[in-house]
C-alpha cells in the first residue's frame, strides 16, 4: 500500500555543473503537478512531467529542480579557421570586383556569428544526464518514504476495522440475546393497542413476527462483516486502492446506519455511534492513499 505523503531529493555534480533535485508530494484526488525547472532545462519540461506522471500517478506534487555550474568552467569559445578563411577570400573578392580600398577589418570577422563555436552544447547533453539521473533518485527516494507512509496507514487501518468487526460481532450477540424480549415487547404493545379487543392468537403471532423482523437487523451485520473482509483483501494487496476503499466505507457507513435506526436498543445504539467514530477516523485515512 502506497500513501500520497512523500519526499525526495537528489544532488549530482559533475564536470562543474551541479544538479539539484526536491520532490514533495501530498494528497490529493487527481494528479496535480508544480514544476519549476532551471532556465537551461526548459527544453526537457514535457519528458520530466511524463516520467513524473508515470512514477507517482496520484497526488499533490511539487517539484523543483536546480543548476549550477562552478566558476571558471564555463565553455571557452573557438574558432572555425577554416570559415575563417573562407570569408578572408570571399571579401578580398568583392573588394576587387568592386575596386573597393581598404580591406575587411577585425570588426567585419567578429560580426560572424558563425566562425566561433563553444562547448554549450556538450553542457546542455551533461545537464540532459544529470537531469535524468537525478529525477530517478528523488522519485525513488519518494515512492520508498510513500511506501513505508502506507505500511503506517495499513498498520491503523488494520486495527480499526478489527474494532469494527468486535463491535459487529457484540451487537449480534446482543440483538440475539434479546430477540424474544423484542417479541415480547412487540406483543405486549399491540396488546395494550387493542383495548380489551379479543385478538386472533394466530394474526397475533403473525404480526408480532412481521414487526420483529423488521426490526432484525443479522442482514445487516452479516454484509458489515462481508464488507471488512473484502476491506481486508484491500489492505493485503499490491494495487492502487484507496478510491476502492472510499466506496466500501461508504457501504459499511450505510449498515452501521441501518443497524442505529432498527435497534431500539440502548447498548447496541451507544456501540454504533462508536462505530461511525471509527468509520469516520478510517475514511480521513483512506483519502491519503493512493
Amino acid at each position: 500500500m502506497l500513501s500520497m505523503t512523500g519526499y525526495g531529493q537528489a544532488e549530482l555534480s559533475r564536470e562543474g555543473l551541479t544538479l539539484k533535485i526536491e520532490i514533495q508530494s501530498l494528497n490529493s484526488r487527481y494528479f496535480d503537478l508544480n514544476l519549476r525547472l532551471a532556465r537551461a532545462l526548459q527544453s526537457q519540461e514535457a519528458r520530466v512531467r511524463k516520467r513524473i506522471q508515470e512514477a507517482l500517478s496520484r497526488g499533490k506534487v511539487s517539484v523543483s529542480v536546480s543548476l549550477s555550474e562552478e566558476t571558471g568552467s564555463v565553455a571557452a569559445l573557438e574558432v572555425n579557421l577554416e570559415r575563417l578563411r573562407q570569408y578572408e577570400a570571399l571579401f578580398e573578392k568583392i573588394r576587387s570586383a568592386l575596386d573597393l580600398k581598404g580591406s575587411a577589418t577585425l570588426a567585419d570577422y567578429l560580426e560572424r556569428s558563425d566562425l566561433f563555436s563553444s562547448a554549450e552544447n556538450d553542457r546542455s547533453d551533461l545537464a540532459g544526464e544529470l537531469l535524468t539521473a537525478g529525477l530517478d533518485a528523488a522519485l525513488e527516494a519518494t515512492l520508498a518514504m510513500r511506501a513505508e507512509e502506507g505500511g503506517h496507514l495499513a498498520a491503523d487501518l488494520k486495527r480499526r476495522l478489527q474494532l469494527l468487526s468486535e463491535q459487529t460481532e457484540a451487537i449480534e450477540a446482543l440483538a440475539r440475546g434479546n430477540r424474544q424480549d423484542d417479541i415480547d415487547r412487540h406483543r405486549s404493545r399491540i396488546a395494550e393497542l387493542a383495548a380489551g379487543i379479543p385478538l386472533n392468537e394466530d394474526r397475533l403471532l403473525m404480526e408480532v413476527a412481521i414487526l420483529a423482523d423488521k426490526r432484525d437487523i443479522a442482514e445487516e451485520c452479516t454484509r458489515l462483516a462481508s464488507h471488512g473482509d473484502l476491506f481486508r483483501s484491500y489492505l493485503a494487496g499490491t494495487e492502487a486502492t484507496g478510491k476502492r476503499m472510499g466506496f466500501l466505507l461508504q457501504e459499511m457507513g450505510r449498515e452501521i446506519n441501518t443497524i442505529g435506526s432498527k435497534s431500539a436498543q440502548v447498548e447496541i445504539s451507544h456501540r454504533v455511534v462508536e462505530m461511525k467514530e471509527e468509520l469516520e477516523r478510517m475514511r480521513e485515512q483512506v483519502q491519503n492513499i493512493l
